[in-house]
């Protein structure tokens, strides 16, 4: 499967290790150079482009149109709403999969918007702790 990554902060550094170590093919966009350097070297069966990921230019040198798997990781909703918006509507991306950051903006990730997975790091963390708290 090849997956597009977008963000490679702690989250998608750690999503694309996993991807590739079960042969996943994996192309990560950011724009920090120097993450993705260090991403590199940590994977570096990964490929990577540098650029925002919100531009049409920089998805289609990373050949966003081939992927079967969208994921968005960025630090910013309206970033991450934006591309995959972009991605599902202008490059027809089968499965999108996106970080949403504040609780609030939960009811904005839907289908409607191009995202068929949203998760909040938060609320999946709370969740957690609850159902631990409840002895569940």
């Amino acid at each position: 499967m090849f997956v597009v990554v977008v963000g490679s902060g702690g989250a998608g550094a750690y999503l694309s290790s996993r991807l590739t170590s079960e042969g996943h093919k994996v192309t990560v966009i950011d724009i920090n150079s120097d993450a993705l350097e260090d991403l590199t070297k940590k994977v570096p069966s990964v490929l990577t482009v540098m650029g925002d990921g919100s531009r049409l230019e920089t998805m289609r040198r990373a050949r966003i149109e081939k992927a079967d798997v969208l994921a968005v990781l960025t630090g910013t909703d309206e970033k991450n709403l934006s591309i995959a918006m972009l991605a599902k509507n202008e490059f027809r991306v089968p499965r999108i999969v996106a970080r949403v950051n504040d609780p609030k903006h939960e009811w904005l990730f839907d289908k409607q918007s191009g995202v068929d997975y949203a998760f909040n790091q938060d609320v999946l963390l709370v969740d957690a702790i609850m159902q631990a708290v409840r002895g569940s």
